[in-house]
């Protein structure tokens, strides 16, 4: 298998965020841009985007902390953005890489954090959310960089729990009253075993 392609200065700032959640001791899981690449196809990210597991008064504590690894606020009224949207956005000035710190408050939310395997690449560790859950969000959000980054996870050979996949996609449709979040997860399933 290759090893994991993470560009440097993400690399650093995933690092300090690790140790600055691990030393605030808040569970969290790499998702996004840089799982779905650490997961499928490798592709450019600018951002680290985090889920992670902390109560809403303890934004304020977890941001001072964050200062002391080098994280500061991207908007000066961030944490009553974060109050708001569940998303603490934040730069890590050393990198110059902005982290969007989203805050778990769905049981599916929670289970990312819970399941999130540990990944190492190039001596740094730190947890990613597994193969099915970032499928799940990016189904979700269905832009066309989240179809690319399914179709790399489905081509990569991953043992995907598909039942439980297709259990979420159809609880998001159903409480969210929108399109079947399922319909075109499932075409790209049908298409990449065409392709095998």
């Amino acid at each position: 298998m290759a090893i994991p392609r993470v560009a440097g200065p993400l690399l650093r700032a995933i690092a300090a965020s690790t140790a600055w959640l691990q030393q605030a001791k808040v569970p969290a899981a790499v998702i996004g841009g840089v799982a779905a690449s650490l997961l499928g196809r490798p592709r450019v990210t600018k951002d680290v985007d985090l889920i992670v597991l902390a109560d809403d008064q303890d934004f304020s504590r977890l941001l001072l902390l964050g200062n002391q690894h080098g994280f500061a606020p991207r908007a000066a009224d961030a944490l009553e953005f974060a109050k708001l949207s569940r998303v603490l956005l934040l730069r890590h000035e050393p990198s110059g890489i902005e982290i969007d710190l989203s805050f778990a408050g769905r049981p599916f939310e929670r289970e990312v954090i819970e399941r999130a395997v540990e990944r190492s690449v190039r001596g740094v560790s730190f947890r990613v959310a597994t193969a099915e859950d970032i499928v799940v969000m990016k189904a979700i959000a269905l832009r066309p960089r989240d179809i690319a980054d399914i179709e790399g996870i489905l081509v990569s050979g991953h043992a995907l729990d598909l039942p439980r996949i297709r259990g979420y996609l159809k609880m998001f449709t159903e409480a969210l009253e929108t399109d079947d979040f399922s319909g075109e997860f499932e075409r790209l399933l049908v298409r990449q075993r065409r392709n095998t």
